[in-house]
């Protein structure tokens, strides 16, 4: 049997250069999108693959059939009580349903519809047609200009050839299309610009048209025609390469950064690295503002010695211009770095003429938030916080005194005119002028501390001060924010005021360092803190800031590979921000023990039983003194009694299931030998609290009805 013959298809957007930002999250999206059209249009593939560069987004589908399949399809018409009179001829529904149809009335067929569409068994009027499938060439024009113009992202623009032709909103203009279906064009337009089978290469190495004449060969075109390496992994891997050769000439080395260098390999189309150096006396002002300015401000790639953290008065650039120009090139890049680093050495310079403490009292003329007072307000509440936070951890009398003290000054580095400058070094500015000025060690680190982890991935607060200044200042933010009637709080991928970040790294602080904390009563303190500037009551602000920290924990730990099923039955058993280790103990051992259907089972029958009936009459806080046993009726309440009196709740979790699994025959037998709802209300009540006091002991560890067994 002869192979089915497939085919490729390749579209290139061409526009002016996108921006970084919208670039990296536009190639999942799209190549997202485009699967789904395919779905949805019902055409199978092998492959998508989407290439971009500062000037290209393309895309290239390998494997696409000739088209869509034909298939057969059924029509729903009227109820044939209301498409067929009592004399047996159409009525106007009938006929009306025909015509739309494109049939004859007598073409028509009636039957009942699938029970997953209709179980009354009432009789349609159907039509029962065959529908061709469309050519994959009259498709991909139709459905992939609507997919590029949905992209999403910020700072879009709008254009049109004001001709009666709609206006075009996207990231940059659109310059040209390249629209090839096995290598020969295939028309497509995208507002008023007009696919043909040529691309163009790089803007300054070769500005020209380059001929796509086979799909297969469009990579290598672009390259070797065009100086353009339109596969941004190739592109990545170039530039790593080259960076570590370039470092290596200067006798030292280039550190991993993945952010900076999938931006640069966003910023080229055609990479090569060339050094510069700046003058060494420049390495006197702190290496954090070096690197700052030449990684956040110019996207420059430090060089370290070979061994250690010694910074080299030198620095690696990507450039996108012609390497015939590599001397102009590097001169313009170190002219600007000197500015900055002039700037940047002037700013320390003036900053350190002034103690830390002397600028508390400029946050009171910054604003933290609208309507949420100032930066030194927000100081003094955090200083409040912090207090408790470290009592709640069991400080010393030292570390609580750090604590204050790191709390008291944490945001005056804000109104140094270095951060103002360079705001990426809030936080690592106040460690190093809190050193200058004399301060505690363990004080100058929390200030560092207070704003880990900025990131996902980033480490966490390594010392006790710093750790409890960093728990503090987020459940103040925190609350400050939730507390708002118009708060603003994450929407989509929108979060800008970081909380999604504040309150996944509030749950790995506490999670990774095993602290005993009520974060539920911490919250509540946070909020009363407030005072006036509090929008919405407490139990408002604390239900909302409760469920937005549960969400992410919940993320957490699924992402740790623990069963939503398994969280669901810790999370319904009480508070877990009252102790969240404790809670994650829980789920560790309900995990394991979803590996054991057997001694699973003997937990969560008599558990789910027990839960059920006492959906209407549970009540907490039931205790050994609440069942009387004079009310017993049947040796079985009894026996089960007696088997519950010697339980120690204060045993490890691992015994106490052990334990409760021993109560699984009892509380068999009880089921077997009683009516729980008894007609003598004195009896039936006694063995509600029997059950509510089992019922208690089995939510000590979870809620096992939420188990899926």
């Amino acid at each position: 049997m002869a192979a089915v013959k497939t085919h490729s298809y390749l579209l290139e957007i061409g526009t002016e250069e996108l921006p970084v930002g919208f670039l990296l999250p536009a190639q999942n999206e799209l190549k997202e999108k485009v699967r789904q059209a395919l779905s949805d249009q019902r055409l199978t593939y092998d492959e998508i693959q989407i290439y971009a560069t500062p000037r290209r987004l393309t895309i290239l589908i390998d494997g696409l059939p000739d088209g869509q399949e034909t298939r057969e399809v059924q029509l729903k018409g009227p109820p044939k009580r209301i498409a067929v009179g009592e004399d047996g001829n159409p009525t106007p529904a009938g006929l009306g349903f025909a015509k739309k149809s494109g049939v004859d009335f007598s073409e028509l067929t009636e039957g009942t519809l699938d029970d997953k569409v209709d179980d009354s068994g009432e009789v349609y009027m159907l039509l029962n047609r065959v529908e061709p499938g469309r050519l994959c060439s009259e498709i991909l024009p139709d459905i992939l200009p609507s997919i590029v113009l949905s992209l999403t992202g910020s700072h879009f623009m709008t254009w049109g050839d004001h001709q009666g032709e709609e206006d075009i909103k996207f990231s940059r203009p659109i310059r040209w299309l390249t629209s090839v279906l096995d290598d020969q064009h295939l028309p497509l337009s995208i507002g008023p610009v007009h696919s043909s089978n040529k691309s163009m290469g790089h803007r300054v190495q070769a500005q020209k048209p380059v001929d796509i004449l086979s799909i297969s060969k469009y990579l290598s075109a672009l390259e070797t025609q065009g100086c353009v390496v339109a596969n941004p992994q190739k592109r990545k891997d170039l530039i790593w390469q080259q960076l570590q050769q370039a470092a290596d000439k200067l006798g030292g080395r280039v550190e991993p950064n993945e952010d900076l260098l999938n931006t640069v390999t966003m910023l080229v189309e055609n990479p090569f690295v060339l050094a510069g150096d700046f003058d060494p006396a420049f390495l006197e002002i702190p290496t954090e503002v070096t690197t700052t300015v030449m990684i956040s401000h110019q996207k420059y790639f430090p060089v370290f010695a070979k061994e250690g953290n010694e910074l080299l008065p030198h620095f690696l650039v990507v450039s996108n211009g012609s390497p015939s120009a590599e001397d102009t090139i590097r001169s313009g890049n170190q002219r600007v770095l000197v500015a900055r680093l002039k700037d940047g050495q002037f700013f320390f310079e003036d900053d350190k003429k002034t103690p830390l403490e002397s600028r508390l009292e400029d946050l009171k003329g910054i604003t933290f938030q609208k309507k949420l007072g100032s930066l030194y307000e927000k100081t003094e509440r955090v200083e409040k916080l912090s207090e408790q936070v470290s009592q709640e951890l069991g400080y010393d009398k030292l570390q609580q005194k750090q604590v204050a003290r790191s709390a008291r000054l944490c945001k005056a580095d804000l109104v140094t005119s270095m951060v103002f400058e360079f705001t990426e070094l809030q936080g690592k500015m106040g460690q190093i002028y809190a050193g200058l000025s004399g301060e505690d060690p363990a004080v100058a680190d929390a200030i560092f501390e207070q704003y880990l982890p900025r990131h996902m991935g980033d480490v966490l607060p390594a010392q006790p001060v710093g750790i409890a200044l960093s728990i503090a200042d987020k459940l103040d933010t925190m609350a400050a924010v939730f507390s708002q009637e118009k708060a603003k709080l994450p929407t989509g991928s929108k979060d800008p005021l970081g909380l999604r970040r504040m309150a996944g790294g509030l749950i790995q602080i506490v999670l990774e360092n095993k602290l005993t904390i009520n974060l539920d009563a911490l919250l509540r303190t946070a909020y009363q803190n407030l005072g006036g500037y509090a929008g919405v009551g407490e139990e408002t602000a604390v239900t909302l800031m409760s469920g937005f920290i549960l969400q992410r924990l919940k993320g957490v730990l699924l992402d740790d590979g623990i069963r939503y099923d398994v969280i669901d039955a810790v999370l319904e058993a009480g508070n877990p921000l009252q102790d969240l280790c404790d809670a994650k103990a829980r789920m560790d051992i309900l995990k394991e023990l979803t590996a054991n259907p057997d001694a699973l089972k003997l937990l969560y029958e008599p558990a789910n039983r027990i839960s059920k009936i006492l959906a209407t009459g549970y009540q907490s806080g039931v205790s050994l003194t609440d069942v009387d046993p004079a009310k017993f009726s049947d040796p079985s309440e009894k026996s089960l009694f007696e088997a519950v009196k010697p339980l120690d709740p204060s045993v490890p979790y691992e015994q106490w299931l052990a334990a409760l699994q021993g109560l699984a025959p009892v509380i068999e037998q009880f089921f077997e030998s009683v009516l729980v709802n008894d007609k003598d209300e004195l009896v039936k009540q006694n063995r509600y609290n029997l059950l509510s006091l089992l019922n208690s002991y089995y939510l000590r560890v979870g809620q096992f009805s939420k188990l899926v067994v």
